[in-house]
């Protein structure tokens, strides 16, 4: 007969030993969502106080389709401004605009016209013919000018931004090794092609008190907790011995005090020449007990390591004979 077991379960629930507050907070009013979403950002709004928006950190942040889009409707919007404005001084004052047509072909004229002198293409068919419409397609240029390097400083930035590529199994694990011994893990590996040397991790356990609502912290002791190279996966350990913040705890308990695994990961990255970081975090239903990680790599033909990053998530359940 075959079933699944949790080998040697402790006979009673262990003492979960505080640490310090990592920064998230202790003290809470009513209980809170998970501290840390899996893009690594957290889940705190702020209210109130001076009102200071950073548009430079909002537009490095965005994600790149928003912040194209964005770009191209501030392109768009500046020119037709600028081709409205053409239009009203009258389009006699740019000599070589075609003869007027209609109202929509008037429009495409200055617009043209406006696209030119705000990029300084210049093509030397249509030109100001009076000061007022010189004096407008200065300010224009001007504009043009500003706006393109406010926007190559924008996409410098974004791409020059550290970041790191780690990708992190769906779910967190309870498994057990050969000795019977009961440990916690979950899996990472590198997305991108570059080298990542001196990987550290650190594991916080977050508790949440179902009565006060207060929230505990407590380090977990890693198998290891650093490699010197990155480029296969890693299956981070926490042994569940009599010692661990853990010991004791059955999955009924882990709902309970709305178990959080907290997650940090430094390395230092080849390609910026400079540390990377990453964060993430299981919440307790995004734990599954009783499981091990499927193999993630192989080698291949030519003898080259090839790891497979959809299965940096598979598991498979832990079967015991008797």
């Amino acid at each position: 007969m075959t079933f699944f077991c949790f080998v040697n379960p402790p006979a009673h629930h262990s003492t979960i030993m505080p640490t310090l507050d990592p920064g998230i907070g202790e003290k809470f009013s009513r209980r809170t969502k998970r501290a840390i979403n899996h893009d690594g950002s957290f889940n705190v709004r702020r209210r109130g106080g001076p009102h200071r928006h950073d548009p430079y950190q909002w537009l490095i942040q965005m994600d790149w389709y928003p912040f194209i889009g964005l770009v191209v409707v501030f392109f768009t919007v500046l020119n037709v401004a600028f081709a409205l404005a053409f239009m009203a001084l009258g389009l006699e004052d740019l000599p070589g605009v075609a003869a007027p047509h209609d109202g929509v072909q008037d429009f495409l004229s200055a617009l043209f016209f406006s696209i030119q002198t705000f990029t300084s293409v210049g093509y030397g068919h249509v030109y100001p013919g009076t000061n007022a419409t010189g004096f407008l397609s200065s300010v224009e240029a001007l504009v043009g000018v500003l706006t393109f390097a406010l926007a190559t400083g924008l996409l410098y930035g974004r791409f020059s931004r550290p970041t790191a590529r780690i990708h992190f199994s769906r779910t967190a694990i309870i498994s057990r090794r050969a000795d019977g011994t009961p440990c916690l893990q979950f899996r990472i590996a590198n997305q991108r092609n570059n080298i990542l040397i001196d990987l550290q991790a650190r594991v916080l356990l977050k508790t949440t008190d179902p009565a006060t609502n207060d929230q505990t912290y407590a380090l977990l002791p890693l198998e290891r907790d650093a490699i010197s190279f990155f480029p296969l996966s890693w299956t981070i350990v926490h042994d569940i011995t009599p010692d661990s913040p853990l010991h004791g705890l059955l999955p009924i308990d882990y709902e309970r005090l709305d178990v959080e695994i907290i997650i940090q990961l430094k390395a230092y990255d080849d390609t910026f020449a400079q540390d990377v970081h990453a964060r993430n975090s299981y919440t307790h239903d995004e734990i599954e007990w009783y499981r091990r990680f499927i193999r993630a790599y192989e080698v291949g033909d030519d003898g080259i390591a090839v790891v497979d990053l959809d299965m940096v998530h598979q598991t498979e359940a832990l079967a015991v004979t008797v």
